[in-house]
């Protein structure tokens, strides 16, 4: 008696302790954190906001190193992340780069992060005056930020770039250069019309384009995206070729290297070829260099040199220090083995942008070797800490399940609809699993569709539920048709199980794990709220003591401004209603009764996610395989009839990278829905939970679009 009474209490106490270690575990992992991306207190960082050429409030973080000062100021960086990132993205760039003594500003771009988007109406001279068009992004009115600070050295300004963010970086560039050469026109007419000779005129006029203000970028890095040739006719990205394209910043003297993935998902749609280790071979390849194709990577040459004559390290250093005079500056071409986000977390892609710009901005001076990287430990800091922090909100339920308020909602579990005996059982339930397991994967790409919105690039792609002004997350819509038609399809078939196999067997609604007093509905869903909103208050707590989060490459769950929480009570509905159904079928369905409970929860996880598993298996096999994605486009873009329509068919690329994130996220769901189905004998608490769970992990870093 005395044995089982010590089982229970230590039983009861299991979730208590394991809150605990979660919650010291996301103290530590912070801490820790905090101190790599300081590089152990040499390093400090700031928030900053400003307001840019068109009214939008950016938001940034600034990585300065106690090495520049006004008497020694230091070269500067502005990074720029991707279009399902925010500024923590770029964090292994901004650590590497700010110990070895750059000022590093990461940029969260219009729409991401705590950055909003410009108020309509907006217009940039030098882009046309079309309204609401800024395609930089933000990115031009971060390099004049960099004017505020004393302890920048101007003269020597790089800007690298991540996919949009790439595309984002040029136009910032081009507008600057755009603006100091109309500073420059002006000053020239009026020298000459104030009778000076030409010679002097242009010394007069260069001298107060110079004496403007505007800070120029020297170098660029650009990961993930092409030169952004326009088409020559309406200066548009529409309908660019060989025969009509043209680079903007062909006459900038910016020196600039790209970096690609071998096994990048977006080659084709960006550089016109399906093959990414091929990308040197493309037009645009051809433009952004002056000529040059099919150059081998870790080449340095000259712009304007179709012949790529490669030029040492030594000549590279030389050539990009007097770009600015010879209007000649250096291009380089780098590949690394990985996909198109592992730019993000790549070592080898991290060292060549390192070593560009000591070559590019610091005379070829390298402080520290760029292969010698210590990112690695914040992002096992991110890792450990988002995990502790998943696991915390379970734990926090299942502590909190124990006080006699809460303690109600717990009953008696229900049997499953499944009972396993012989070969014909265990064959009519492989075969209701892989009914269940198909719907997913053979939807998955068409419903998702290409969610890419971008108001302010005037870029709209394959987003099959369009953002308007109440949804105005183009991904996050994107999932919401997933799960709406999942949901749907999933209902179907449990329905059909339910009623003409189950219910003959005597299973009925006690089954399913529904049943419950509506007040302890009410008590499951405070729970939830309660377990969701007291671990989520530590990840804002654990932010704004170290200023880091807990993420890691795809995978996050950050602190979230107004507009995001608006945007997450407006879609919870959805993500509810979609999590307490599957919570039905993992545990009155998939469930088996006379299995361990090891094998329940290894059929759960898998049945939440199997069939995008191998989907994602077959399709990423490929491309390693032979460059080249299993499943290249959305299905129904290729036809004849489509292309006639819309001119061009649809890469599946940006669903295949959100694919990522769920095959994170779901299994780790489903085993949280077993586990508090199993505590409290219904499907509510569970519900509830993973809803809130998977709901602020796919939309805390999301784009606002609209």
């Amino acid at each position: 008696m005395i044995m089982d009474l010590t089982k229970t209490n230590l039983k009861s106490r299991v979730s208590a302790i394991v809150l605990a270690v979660c919650l010291l575990l996301m103290a530590v992992t912070s801490a820790v954190g905090r101190s790599i991306q300081t590089s152990g207190g040499s390093v400090r960082t700031q928030e900053v906001e400003f307001t840019t050429d068109v009214g939008a409030v950016s938001h940034a973080k600034l990585y300065i190193p106690s090495t520049a000062t006004a008497d020694a100021p230091a070269p500067a960086v502005i990074l720029c992340h991707g279009y399902t990132a925010s500024l923590d993205a770029m964090e292994p760039n901004a650590i590497e780069l700010s110990r070895r003594g750059y000022v590093v500003m990461a940029l969260d771009m219009y729409g991401h992060g705590a950055s909003t988007l410009p108020p309509a109406g907006y217009s940039q001279a030098e882009m046309g005056g079309i309204t609401d068009y800024a395609p930089d992004l933000g990115s031009y009115s971060a390099l004049q930020e960099l004017a505020k600070y004393d302890f920048i050295d101007l003269t020597k300004v790089g800007m690298l770039g991540h996919s949009m963010g790439t595309a984002a970086i040029q136009e910032g560039a081009y507008l600057a250069y755009a603006k100091w050469q109309n500073v420059y026109n002006a000053a020239l007419a009026k020298a000459l019309e104030d009778g000076g000779d030409e010679t002097a005129a242009a010394g007069a006029a260069y001298l107060a384009a110079m004496g403007s203000g505007i800070v120029l970028p020297g170098s660029m890095v650009l990961t993930g995206y092409n030169y952004n040739v326009r088409n020559v006719n309406d200066l548009t990205y529409n309908g660019v070729t060989a025969d009509n394209g043209v680079f903007p910043l062909f006459a900038a003297p910016v020196n600039i290297c790209t970096i690609q993935g071998d096994y990048d998902e977006f080659a084709g749609l960006l550089w016109g070829v399906d093959d990414s280790r091929e990308y040197t071979s493309s037009f645009k390849f051809a433009y952004g260099t002056g000529g040059a194709s099919n150059v081998p990577s870790g080449t340095y040459f000259l712009y304007g040199d179709p012949s790529a004559t490669p030029l040492s390290r030594e000549d590279a250093v030389t050539a990009s220090a007097s770009a600015a005079l010879t209007l000649t500056p250096i291009r380089a071409a780098y590949g690394f083995d990985g996909t198109h986000s592992d730019t993000y977390y790549d070592q080898t892609a991290i060292s060549y942008g390192i070593d560009f710009f000591d070559i590019t901005l610091r005379g070829g001076q390298a402080s520290i070797d760029p292969a010698d990287q210590v990112w690695h430990g914040r992002a096992a800091c991110g890792l450990i800490g988002l995990m502790s922090t998943l696991a915390a909100f379970v734990a926090l339920a299942l502590t909190l399940l124990e006080l006699p308020f809460f303690s109600t909602i717990v009953r008696p579990e229900p049997q499953s609809m499944s009972t396993v005996s012989g070969g014909s059982g265990a064959l009519k339930y492989a075969v209701l699993y892989v009914i269940f397991l198909l719907p997913a994967p053979l939807l998955y790409y068409w419903l998702i569709g290409y969610p890419y919105y971008m108001q302010p690039q005037w870029f709209k792609f394959l987003t099959k539920f369009m953002p308007n002004a109440f949804f105005n997350m183009a991904p996050m819509n994107s999932l919401m048709l997933f799960n709406c038609v999942m949901g749907v399809i999933f209902l179907a078939l449990y329905l059909l199980v339910f009623f003409l196999i189950a219910k003959k067997s005597g299973f009925g609604l006690e089954n399913t794990g529904l049943k419950l007093p509506v007040v302890q509905v009410l008590k499951s869903l405070l729970l939830a709220a309660v377990s969701f909103a007291g671990v989520y208050a530590v990840v804002y707590a654990c932010s704004a003591l170290s200023g880091t989060q807990f993420s890691f490459f795809k995978f996050n769950i950050m602190p979230m401004d107004a507009v995001h929480w608006v945007a997450f009570f407006k879609y919870l509905p959805v993500w509810l209603l979609f999590f307490l159904l599957v919570g039905v079928i993992y545990n009155s369905l998939t469930r088996i009764n006379n299995a361990p409970a090891c094998v329940n929860y290894l059929l759960i996880a898998l049945v939440s996610c199997g069939g995008l598993a191998v989907m994602f298996a077959y399709d990423y096999g490929r491309l390693f395989a032979t460059g080249v994605r299993g499943i290249q486009y959305i299905p129904g873009t290729t036809s004849a009839q489509w292309l006639s329509a819309v001119g061009m068919s649809f890469p599946t690329a940006l669903a295949g990278i959100m694919l990522f994130s769920l095959l994170f996220i779901l299994p780790i769901t489903a085993v949280m829905s077993r586990v508090c189905a199993k505590k409290t004998g219904s499907v509510w608490l569970g519900g509830f939970l993973t809803a809130f769970i998977t709901l602020v992990f796919t939309i805390s870093h999301m784009v606002v679009s609209m």
